[in-house]
């Protein structure tokens, strides 16, 4: 009789791990969400004006590197790559780092109030980085 160990050991790709694969797919729902933040889109309708070019795109940088960094992650994770939870868990932070500078209204300022769409937004956002962060860690294997 085969031992269970034996059972499904297939040389197959190796597969994400669940907290990983999890913590990818949240990811992407993050990254998605946050798009949809986009300045003069349908959420994110304050004027930064006052910002001055140079900061308000050096800032569009940094979330565009932020988005890409989060996107290689997530699917790197659910490609088996371990890893990855590391830029995961960065990109986490980083997403966290932002939504608490705009909520505290810190950086970008703006003369216009955030909106109650864009408020409940950021905060789902926050939970879901806050979900990935933890996912990503088990992924690590760090209980």
């Amino acid at each position: 009789m085969a031992h269970s160990s034996q059972i499904n050991a297939s040389p197959t790709r190796p597969s994400a791990s669940q907290p990983a694969a999890t913590a990818a797919k949240l990811m992407l729902v993050l990254v998605a969400t946050f798009v949809t933040l986009v300045p003069g889109g349908p959420i994110e309708t304050r004027d930064f004006s006052g910002l001055g070019r140079a900061v308000f795109w050096g800032f569009n940088a940094f979330l565009i590197a932020l988005a890409v960094l989060a996107v290689g992650s997530a699917v790197a994770m659910l490609r088996g790559s371990v890893a990855a939870s590391w830029g995961a868990l960065v990109a986490a932070w980083g997403y966290i780092f932002v939504v608490l500078l705009d909520l505290g209204h810190v950086f970008p300022t703006s003369p216009d109030p955030v909106s109650l769409m864009l408020g409940l937004v950021e905060i789902l956002d926050f939970i879901l980085a806050l979900y990935v962060m933890a996912l990503a860690h088990r992924g690590l294997g760090h209980a």
